[in-house]
């Protein structure tokens, strides 16, 4: 068997809020769009359809691969997380869908990587851009509210930010001619993780949604990610017709804290809607989004959510923009910081966070992260200083 092989690859769409699809949300976008290309265009879903972004050049390549046990460039961040003993997502994929087997793919995949039927078993939507929060871990490609904040920060920095003003438009989820598209390849759709942008803003998919219960194919799991601010009962109605619901609840940290991470949030807001949530017959965890900002109080925020209110907390590390990942942060604050979590932290996660993020000290990284949040403190009427105590 092929010890390379991800079914992802083969039956899974992930899209991005622009439009343009890689072969996981994980997968690195830049050698995978760029991987895409057929002649001099890219595939995106503001023209392209799922079955020809399914067999365009990259994914052909990336399945040939890994039925021979080689590695995609694109997909390189898996094989790296397992060298490092971490749990990668195609590990944990393989897990999802275990019937998803080598001779499966084999027996549907031409000779040249095509797929002359293409039938999605999981539908990762990234729903445009379209959002009311603006938070700091976050880009204009993910949230229309940055927009404004991110042009005067580029203008302000000494050093260049990743640049989005080339993107595609962020308008395709509003396209009736997409659903209808994707329609024809839910034939066994298993699940579909739905985010944004904020998803609950996007009012077409919940027509799509609306249309599958209607057909019955209410035995699909819906898995949301939220920002926690725009819940309402026309909502939860439609949710609940679905066999499976998992709400994913974007968190980051507590109190004030949070208010300045995932800005302009209220945390009374986000906490009430919580709790209407766990009211409800679903699945609740939540995605907390681990910078430096929050890397300090991640013990606490466990102890809060999992010990105090039984709900899991999953780790979502930030690698883009890498300033404001932990691993910028001084190494003598992350020792003492490790310390405190080796108190209340079991031995595999504290092993997680160390092999990601015991490296050397990065002082410029650290001197571009300091400089990036003073101006956006500015830009922002903020100062860290009343939020975020211990800097």
């Amino acid at each position: 068997m092929s010890k390379t092989f991800c079914p992802l690859l083969f039956q899974h769409l992930a899209t991005h809020p622009h439009g343009g699809v890689t072969h996981c949300c994980i997968a690195d976008h830049r050698k995978a769009i760029s991987a895409s290309r057929d002649g001099d265009r890219y595939y995106n879903l503001n023209r392209d359809t799922v079955h020809d972004t399914m067999n365009s050049q990259s994914y052909r390549t990336a399945r040939l691969q890994v039925l021979d046990d080689k590695m995609p460039a694109a997909c390189m961040r898996c094989y790296r997380e397992e060298k490092r003993g971490v749990k990668s997502k195609r590990l944990i994929e393989i897990e999802n869908y275990p019937e998803y087997t080598v001779e499966v793919a084999q027996d549907a995949t031409d000779s040249d990587g095509y797929m002359k039927d293409v039938q999605l078993d999981f539908v990762e939507l990234r729903l445009g851009n379209v959002c009311n929060v603006a938070c700091r871990t976050c880009n204009p490609a993910s949230s229309s509210k940055w927009r404004n904040d991110y042009d005067k920060l580029q203008d302000s920095l000494t050093f260049k930010l990743t640049s989005y003003n080339t993107m595609e438009g962020f308008r395709w989820p509003e396209r009736e001619e997409f659903w209808e598209d994707l329609l024809q390849h839910c034939d066994r759709v298993k699940t579909f993780y739905i985010n944004g942008g904020e998803p609950t803003l996007i009012k077409q998919h919940f027509k799509f949604l609306q249309r599958l219960a209607d057909m019955g194919k209410t035995d699909i799991k819906l898995w949301y990610n939220i920002n926690m601010t725009n819940m309402n009962e026309d909502i939860i109605e439609i949710w609940r017709q679905f066999d499976h619901v998992k709400v994913s609840c974007s968190i980051d940290d507590l109190g004030k804290r949070n208010e300045y991470i995932r800005h302009p949030t209220k945390w009374d807001d986000v906490m009430r809607n919580f709790l209407r949530l766990k009211e409800e017959d679903f699945e609740i965890d939540v995605t907390q989004t681990v910078s430096w900002m929050n890397y300090s109080t991640l013990d606490e925020f466990w102890d809060f959510f999992y010990n105090k209110h039984d709900v899991w907390v999953h780790h979502n590390y930030v690698y883009d923009p890498d300033i404001l990942s932990p691993a910028v942060l001084p190494k003598s604050i992350r020792d003492k910081i490790h310390e405190k979590f080796s108190k209340t932290f079991d031995e595999s996660r504290l092993q997680e966070l160390l092999s990601l993020f015991n490296g050397p000290d990065q002082p410029n990284k650290w001197s571009q992260a300091i400089q990036y949040t003073r101006n956006l403190d500015k830009i922002r009427n903020q100062n860290i200083k009343d939020y975020l105590e211990e800097f």
